[in-house]
C-alpha cells in the first residue's frame, strides 16, 4: 500500500520501451535479488549514523544547553528559548520517524524498477526513483567495457557492469560515483548488482563486435552521399566500387593465414 502511494506521489512512468534494435534480439536484465540486500544494508548504517546524531544532540540539549542558556540568554527570555528549542529537536525526530517507513519504500522501488535493456544494436539503463535516469547507448559508441567489484559486492556475489561510450574520460573518472548515480556522465552506464556481470559484459562485448564487424548504422541515418551523385560521376563510382570488391576479396583471402 505505502509502494502504491509512493508510486502514485512520485508519478514514476511504467517499464521502459525497448531500445533501438531488432525485435527478437532484446534481452532484459535484473539487478539481483543481493543487491537489494546490498542497498538495504546501506540504507541501515545511514539510519543508524542519523539516529546517533539525534541522541548526540539530545544529550546536548539534556545535559549542556541549560548552563549555554543561562550564560548567553537573558533570564527573562530563558524560558521561551528553552521551548524553542526543544520545539526544534521533536520537529527533528519526528521527521525522522516520519521518513523511516518512505525511505524504506523508495529503496525498495528504486530495486524493483531498475531496468536493463540490450539489444543488437544498443543498449538501455533505466534507474531511480526520485531522481528518475535513463541512458541509451548504441554500440557504435561503445568505448570501454569493464566489471566493478567493492568489498562488499565481493562477499555478496554481485558485480557493476561499466561502459563508456566517446567522449566519457578516462576510467578512473568515474570509479567512484555515488550509488544512486548522480553525477555520472552521460557517456557513462551502469548495469548495478548484477550477478552475472561476466556474462552480461561478455554478451555485450560480442553484440558491439558483431555491430561493428556488420557496419550496420542508425535506423534514420541520411542516405549515402554516393545514391546522389550524377550521372557524369558515374564511371568514377564503378570503379570504386570494382576496387572495394578486390580489396574485400584480398581479405577473405588472408584471413586464414591470421588465425
Amino acid at each position: 500500500m505505502l509502494e502504491s502511494l509512493v508510486l502514485r506521489v512520485l508519478r514514476v512512468p511504467p517499464e521502459p520501451s525497448p531500445p533501438a534494435g531488432e525485435a527478437g534480439s532484446l534481452r532484459v536484465f535484473r539487478a539481483s535479488p543481493r543487491y537489494l540486500r546490498y542497498r538495504q544494508a546501506g540504507w541501515v548504517l545511514k539510519q543508524l549514523g542519523a539516529l546517533v546524531a539525534l541522541l548526540f544532540g539530545l544529550f546536548f540539549l539534556e545535559m549542556l544547553a541549560p548552563g549555554l542558556r543561562r550564560q548567553v540568554v537573558p533570564g527573562s527570555m530563558q524560558r521561551a528559548a528553552e521551548v524553542v528549542t526543544w520545539s526544534v529537536e521533536g520537529l527533528v525526530w519526528a521527521f525522522y520517524v516520519v521518513q523511516l517507513p518512505f525511505s524504506y519504500a523508495v529503496m525498495q522501488l528504486d530495486y524493483r524498477l531498475r531496468w536493463y535493456m540490450v539489444t543488437d544494436r544498443s543498449l538501455r539503463v533505466r534507474e531511480g526513483i526520485l531522481s528518475l535516469r535513463e541512458k541509451t547507448m548504441t554500440f557504435a559508441n561503445v568505448q570501454q567495457l569493464s566489471v566493478q567489484q567493492g568489498p562488499l559486492q565481493r562477499l555478496l556475489g554481485i558485480a557493476d557492469v561499466h561502459l563508456q561510450s566517446a567522449g566519457g574520460g578516462g576510467a578512473g573518472q568515474s570509479a567512484n560515483k555515488g550509488e544512486a548515480g548522480l553525477g555520472e556522465s552521460p557517456h557513462e552506464a551502469r548495469f548495478r548488482g548484477v550477478d552475472n556481470a561476466a556474462q552480461l559484459r561478455d554478451l555485450v562485448r560480442e553484440r558491439v563486435r558483431r555491430y561493428r564487424d556488420a557496419g550496420l548504422g542508425d535506423h534514420g541515418d541520411p542516405a549515402p552521399v554516393a545514391l546522389h551523385l550524377a550521372a557524369s560521376q558515374e564511371p568514377a563510382l564503378a570503379a570504386a566500387r570494382e576496387l572495394l570488391t578486390e580489396v574485400q576479396g584480398l581479405r577473405a583471402a588472408l584471413a586464414p593465414s591470421r588465425t
